[in-house]
């Protein structure tokens, strides 16, 4: 194992002859104060529960190593740790709670190696050169250049498209990764020349409980899901297949996915949802993004508008799983509205009708359906509301963005009184608004009446632009109007305009019983004129008006 470390002015790196007795410290590297002990540990096939004398060998270091009393304890192995693991590096920890404890597996080892070629290359030159002679290989270091790696990667695929009648390999290398992708050479390998790889329930233990579902999605129904199976369960996996792909063997780490197979794919989407008497409750447009099959079925995923994907796991046995992910986040109130009646119609459904490019797919009942508490249903209608608030407000306005994904209590309150007044509703204002106008200094008998009243009834109107979520949302006229109002120092304001000086003063008008003015859009109350101008409260959710 190759291992390079980089200190700084002040640092201090030495390395320990473990022959002797390490004392648990291959590598030590000092920072001022603090100390970081790496321990090296050459362990090929991992240290799993069951290789208890590399577990034994790595706890012995790590006591020897706390009683130098590090700020940092790095186990360094070659292989990318397992769950369990790393759970047995974090546990032995528990009695050093200040201590940092972590692995430093393959995968980091192969970043850091990345980044410094110059030291691989350094310690693997003169291997490599002796080997080309002892075999004769000269050409394997490409001398040829790009030409060269291109005729050698042509020629060894064909090579790979003789291994089977059926299937081919198409093979990729990134970096130390090499991926080996299966492919059929006709639509009926699967049939003639099956491949199946399968995980027995109990091969799966206590601690690894979490894979079991995605065990069973991935192989059982070539979902999409990312299956990890650490080498304490893929030592049980069960393989028949050509004999020119043997079993995985050896004590390995398996990273599978299954594939996406072509068929049907980008095809348009429908799915219907019905009650338990057969009533249409609601249909919904989207396109098939991908299809998968496994030993126990189908699956088939299915998006809507960018903002809702429905998975079916169809079973042989015609019994049918149906989940969802639905995703609100930068999408238009149009978009969440209609992903939110679909996630109602869906949880609500007894069946869902699929059709497939118009042409009907199945039928397929909903035995188990989740259910939602009455905490979820608020959240979801308050989720709505605001999309239906903020739909009305940008079509009346003409200015479209997307659902914000945080909104102040003010903003919210306004907007929902925006929604009101473009209804044609007369609303009270969220707070005890006053107005402040500028005078002209002339005095005539309406002013000169207003000034010496200690209350009086006013309204206004004036175009209005309203500023919610940063977005300038030009209103229309607006008529503001309250039946008690009082203005500020009205003996003071009275006796400057009698003496002339009233000229660009300003006169502040409040409500005088600390009520909120009350709005209207006269434009929305058309031939509504007879009507009362009664406040209608603002219907959120424990919220119904000023307080």
């Amino acid at each position: 194992m190759l291992c390079r470390l980089y200190a700084g002015p002040e640092d201090e790196v030495r390395p320990y002859d473990g022959r002797g007795g390490d004392g648990g410290r291959d590598v030590v590297v000092r920072q001022g104060r603090r100390l970081r002990i790496f321990q090296l540990k050459y362990f090929r096939d991992g240290f799993g529960t069951e290789r208890r004398t590399q577990r034994r060998q790595i706890t012995k270091s790590f006591e020897k190593a706390m009683a130098h009393r590090p700020h940092e304890w790095i186990l360094v192995v070659p292989t990318n740790p397992t769950p369990s693991e790393e759970q047995f590096v974090r546990d032995l920890g528990a009695d050093y709670p200040d201590v940092k404890i972590r692995i430093v597996g393959r995968a980091e080892l192969d970043d850091w190696f990345a980044r410094h070629p110059d030291l691989v290359a350094y310690f693997t030159k003169d291997q490599l050169q002796e080997a080309a002679k002892i075999f004769r290989q000269e050409t394997a270091i490409l001398a040829g250049g790009l030409a060269d790696l291109t005729e050698r990667s042509r020629a060894l695929a064909g090579v790979a498209d003789t291994l089977d009648p059926h299937w081919t390999v198409r093979t990729t290398v990134d970096g130390n990764e090499v991926t080996h992708r299966i492919v059929a050479k006709h639509p009926h390998a699967q049939v003639v020349s099956p491949m199946v790889l399968s995980v027995a329930a109990d091969a799966i233990g206590p601690d690894h409980a979490d894979l079991r579902p995605v065990v069973r999605r991935v192989i059982g129904f070539g979902a999409a899901d990312r299956l990890i199976l650490p080498p304490d369960v893929s030592r049980n996996l069960t393989y028949t297949g050509p004999a020119w792909l043997p079993a995985p063997g050896g004590y390995l780490e398996i990273k599978a996915v299954a594939a996406d197979l072509p068929t049907d794919r980008g095809v348009p989407a429908r799915l219907t949802t019905l009650a338990a008497g057969g009533r249409r409750t609601g249909s919904f447009q989207g396109t098939v993004s991908r299809v998968g099959r496994g030993q126990l079925g189908d699956s088939l995923t299915l998006e809507f508008d960018d903002a809702a994907v429905v998975e079916l796991l169809i079973g042989n046995d015609h019994q049918t799983d149906l989940g969802g992910n639905f995703k609100f986040n930068r999408a238009s109130p149009a978009t969440v509205l209609r992903t939110i009646a679909m996630y109602r119609s869906l949880q609500d459904s007894a069946f869902v009708e699929l059709e497939l490019d118009g042409q009907p797919a199945g039928i397929f009942h909903r035995d188990a359906v989740h259910e939602v508490d009455d905490e979820h249903r608020r959240l979801l209608r308050i989720s709505e509301l605001l999309a239906e608030d903020l739909d009305v407000v940008q079509r009346h306005c003409h200015t479209y963005f997307p659902v914000p994904d945080d909104i102040s209590v003010d903003d919210r309150i306004d907007l929902r009184i925006a929604r009101l007044l473009i209804e044609g509703h007369c609303v009270a204002l969220r707070s005890s608004n006053a107005f402040t106008m500028t005078l002209n200094g002339l005095l005539d008998d309406t002013l000169r009446d207003l000034l010496h009243r200690e209350t009086s009834t006013m309204q206004l109107t004036s175009d209005v632009i309203m500023e919610i979520f940063g977005m300038r949302l030009e209103m229309g006229p607006i008529a503001y109007f309250h039946t008690r109002v009082e203005i500020v120092d009205r003996r003071g304001l009275l006796a400057e305009l009698e003496a002339g000086r009233g000229d660009g003063a300003t006169m502040k008008v409040r409500p005088a019983d600390g009520e909120p003015f009350r709005a209207y859009m006269p434009d929305q109350r058309t031939g509504r004129d007879d009507e009362p101008l009664v406040p209608t409260g603002w219907g959120l959710p424990g919220l119904d008006g000023p307080r």
